[in-house]
């Protein structure tokens, strides 16, 4: 591919808890293996770290120009969205690149995401697949699949997320004229993407999985009747901008209780199916 100069800042958010080797595999996959290398990585401490956290966080800044970290502290844990929204804060260009703190960004991710907003300057939210890991061995175990075009990305988020969100690269500008991430504990890149569709922003995904997320095999399926809270948050949300109508409303909370009520078996297989069907 041809090389491409559009500077760009990434924005990642670490937590005490975050596992410090991984870690250490995320900064490595965006400061050392990538085709395009970011002009600026911001980095949001979200209340105290570790200090073998720290101490990874340093050794790379050690070894690359000032300009290129920007290390924010807050004093306390705010939770994610107030992290990113703090982090927006100090991105100096327009195209900021998402990436969490135990993900793994493969070495083409910038370069072709970047080359894919200069060739569709329409678009404001660009994704791509993702492959999920296991969290430990980094096993492969499937790919997430979304749509693509955003018509159909726009169909889909009425019902769940249509962006990976740590595989996104975004408009800051278009970002910040909705506010920001919404404040919510959980899901709220969801809710982000569903403001920003009804704000007219347009979305892509690449077709290409430039990503690998770290997760465990069964982190949907454990999720119970203690999670709708933070998914009928959301859904309330989308309701009161008008994203979705009040029969979609009803819709979507009836089906979200049944399958969180339903055995963690049970729900292992209608996972499993549905992301078969999207493959």
């Amino acid at each position: 591919m041809m090389p491409v100069c559009t500077p760009f800042s990434v924005l990642m958010s670490v937590y005490k808890n975050d596992n410090p080797e991984h870690l250490r595999v995320a900064l490595n996959s965006i400061f050392h293996e990538q085709t395009l290398k970011p002009e600026q990585v911001v980095i949001v401490a979200d209340g105290q770290l570790t200090a073998i956290q720290l101490s990874i966080i340093s050794s790379f800044g050690a070894n690359i120009t000032s300009e290129r970290m920007t290390f924010v502290e807050l004093p306390n844990n705010m939770g994610l969205a107030a992290a990113l929204n703090e982090g927006l804060k100090h991105c100096r260009h327009e195209i900021v690149a998402r990436m969490d703190a135990d993900d793994v960004a493969l070495p083409t991710r910038f370069e072709k995401q970047i080359t894919f907003l200069l060739s569709s300057p329409q678009v404001d939210v660009c994704g791509t697949l993702i492959d999920e890991i296991d969290t430990d061995t980094e096993e492969y175990i499937s790919t997430r699949r979304v749509p693509l075009a955003h018509d159909e990305i726009k169909v889909f988020a009425r019902k769940r997320s249509a962006v990976s969100h740590p595989s996104v690269i975004f408009k800051k500008s278009k970002v910040l004229a909705v506010g920001g991430y919404p404040l919510f504990r959980k899901s709220q890149d969801f809710a982000l993407w569903s403001i920003l569709l009804v704000n007219n922003a347009v979305f892509a995904n690449i077709d290409e999985v430039l990503l690998k997320m770290r997760t465990g095999r069964d982190l949907m399926t454990r999720r119970g009747l203690s999670y709708l809270k933070y998914e009928f948050q959301v859904m309330h949300f989308q309701y009161k901008i008008g994203f979705i109508s009040l029969s979609e409303l009803i819709k979507y909370a009836t089906v979200r209780t049944v399958f969180r009520a339903l055995p963690a078996g049970v729900k292992k297989v209608l996972y499993a199916f549905v992301r078969k069907k999207q493959g």
